[in-house]
Parts: C-alpha cells; structure tokens; sequence
C-alpha cells in the first residue's frame, strides 16, 4: 500500500530509485522514510488514544450523574 498518491509515485518511478545511488542504498532517504511511517503510526496511537479518553469522561460523566440522582 502506497502512502503518497499515485500520480505522485509514478512521476517518481521515472527518476530511478530514489533509495539507491550507484547502487549503494541512500541511508538519510531510507531513514526519513522510516520517520514518516513512525509519524503516520503515532499519529494514529494518539487519534485513538483521544477517542477512548473522550469515551471515558462521557461514561464517568454519565456514572456521577445517576450517582448523584440516587
């Protein structure tokens, strides 16, 4: 599965492989590469840490509400 956009990927196919010069793997392009997947993924960690914090104070909220009813 591709992260970019297509049309973005196959205007890259064109250029070679941009991990690979002279055929010796380019280490700062692998390892940026590597920092955006880790990015995308914590960003998703927090999206849906977000979401089950929201989950819990609507349901604590709801709990001290029919606490306080009784």
């Amino acid at each position: 599965m591709s992260t970019f956009p297509e049309p973005w990927a196959a205007s890259t196919r064109s250029l070679g492989n941009s991990y690979e010069r002279d055929g010796v793997l380019n280490s700062t392009a692998l390892a940026a590469k590597a920092g955006a997947q880790h990015a995308t993924e914590f960003q998703l960690w927090v999206s849906q840490q977000a979401t089950s914090l929201a989950k819990l104070k609507i349901f604590a909220t709801m709990a001290k509400n029919i606490n306080d009813q009784q």
